[in-house]
């Protein structure tokens, strides 16, 4: 997928240039016009599968699909939970069968439209050969990167107060830790993790208690 990104952040400051308009297709690391290390942008036409107003929604449904063999990595987001796919809801609720036959698979096929599309493998811009040994984290980066060069547009009186040489990852670091009250709701809370292979029921399944 291709958008189009206006105000675009300058690689190292972050400062947004809004005289130049580059479409976003490029996921190298270093990309000129777009955060350090942004790769490719999803864009939703929801606008609470993020941040408060998805916790205000009590959470929701993340799904990630990686299939070398289809040639493509894609991903869903439902919220509130009740929204995910029949499919969906089913192989979760069934994931604790020891029975084979009684636990629900589940096809992407029946999800809807991704939140995100990528295309891997042969005849794309993407070697399938780059994603192996994955691993999922968990991560509150509160001043990674993307999170901290956005740091002077996001919160401009934040930054105003905790400039430090101008250094929009340095000014955020400043803020943070100038008050931890301010990280109160910066959690996670994961009801379970569900992890399934081509032709295999459940790989592996782990649940979360608070």
């Amino acid at each position: 997928m291709i958008y189009l990104i206006a105000g675009l952040p300058n690689t190292y400051t972050g400062i947004p240039d809004y005289k130049t308009v580059k479409e976003a297709d490029d996921c190298w690391e270093w990309a000129p016009h777009q955060w350090y290390n942004q790769g490719c942008v999803g864009v939703s036409s929801e606008d609470d599968t993020l941040g408060k107003p998805l916790n205000e929604k009590g959470g929701g449904i993340y799904a990630l699909e990686w299939d070398p063999t289809a040639g493509h990595i894609r991903s869903w987001v439902f919220t509130p939970h009740q929204t995910a796919p029949t499919n969906i809801i089913n192989a979760i609720n069934t994931a604790h069968k020891d029975e084979e036959k009684d636990r629900v698979q589940p096809d992407s096929d029946l999800w809807g439209l991704p939140y995100a599309y990528f295309a891997i493998g042969d005849k794309t811009g993407c070697s399938a050969d780059h994603f192996k040994n994955m691993r999922i984290v968990f991560n509150l980066a509160f001043c990674g990167t993307v999170a901290g060069n956005r740091f002077f547009g996001d919160c401009p009186l934040e930054a105003n107060k905790f400039n430090i040489s101008n250094d929009p990852v340095a000014s955020c670091d400043a803020y943070i830790q100038s008050d931890p009250e301010e990280l109160s709701e910066a959690f996670w809370k994961i009801k379970g993790l569900y992890i399934y292979e081509r032709e295999m029921v459940v790989h592996q399944k782990m649940n979360f208690t608070n």
